[in-house]
């Protein structure tokens, strides 16, 4: 029987997930030294889990109508971030993919009447937030498998959290340990600046959201997640959050948090927390 090994909620914001702040940990400003120190405390956890394969559910990888699951058996190419090519830029990675994986997800997303794609196709773009965590802290030899998970526009946060319980059926069939990283941040209220913090009410609800999640409280977390995104209007209104929760919920299982890290980029608020399961 496979298992949900681990959930990620990571962190894509350029500022952090250059080669410069990853590597050499030279950073514009010192505010973003706990978010790159936890990104790298993160990436431990990643190798300690043993993973065969890490599904990535990236706010930056933007579906209008379909879900869209990246088969692809080998993603290869260079990145330069449309948002920030001054910034992300001639990235190389080369990661294995995991087409049975991917497909039994699409399988089953079909088979409970959603709209979903396949990926299976060398071409396939992939984004910043979904390369650059991995290639930066959570990955850096570029030998787990991934798969990357679109964020589709069409969806609501029910038809998201259905998408992370489909997730959790097909891990526990397939006889893998996955992991989950939700890439995005919490409050997403964006400014020039890039130092610059969320408002005070955005920031204590970004911390309710944290300790929400670090205590095991999922039902309460689910049932408030309409509420956070409406006031706090995290990344792509939350649906990577509600992807997280159905993979959370549906296990099962009982996680142990790992809260590394919380820190600005442009307004938003960006946490860095490890979900560890207790088998």
């Amino acid at each position: 029987m496979g298992v949900l090994a681990g959930v990620y909620l990571t962190v894509h914001t350029p500022r952090y997930c250059t080669f410069e702040a990853a590597f050499e940990g030279k950073l514009a400003s010192e505010v973003f030294r706990p978010v790159r120190d936890g990104l790298v405390a993160q990436g431990r956890e990643v190798a300690a889990a043993t993973l065969d394969v890490m599904v990535v559910n990236s706010c930056h990888l933007i579906s209008t109508f379909p879900t869209v699951v990246d088969g692809t058996p080998r993603h290869q190419g260079v990145l330069t971030a449309q948002e920030a090519p001054e910034l992300i830029h001639g990235v190389h990675y080369d990661y294995p993919g995991d087409y049975e994986l991917a497909a039994a997800l699409i399988a089953r997303g079909k088979a409970r009447g959603r709209q979903c794609v396949l990926a299976n196709d060398i071409h396939y773009p992939l984004d910043y937030g979904t390369v650059s965590p991995l290639v930066c802290y959570l990955d850096r030899a570029q030998r787990l498998p991934m798969v990357p998970v679109s964020v589709c526009l069409a969806n609501d946060l029910e038809e998201c959290f259905a998408w992370g319980r489909y997730l959790a059926e097909v891990v526990r069939e397939s006889g893998k340990r996955v992991g989950l990283a939700a890439s995005g941040s919490l409050s997403h209220k964006l400014v020039r600046g890039p130092e610059k913090g969320p408002r005070p009410e955005d920031e204590e609800a970004d911390h309710r959201f944290a300790r929400m999640l670090a205590a095991g409280e999922y039902d309460a977390l689910w049932r408030w997640l309409p509420e956070f995104a409406a006031t706090a209007q995290p990344e792509m209104g939350g649906r990577h959050l509600a992807m997280m929760l159905g993979a959370i919920m549906e296990s099962g299982q009982r996680f142990a948090a790992r809260v590394h890290a919380y820190g600005p980029s442009s307004g938003s608020g960006n946490y860095v927390i490890s979900l560890l399961a207790q088998e």
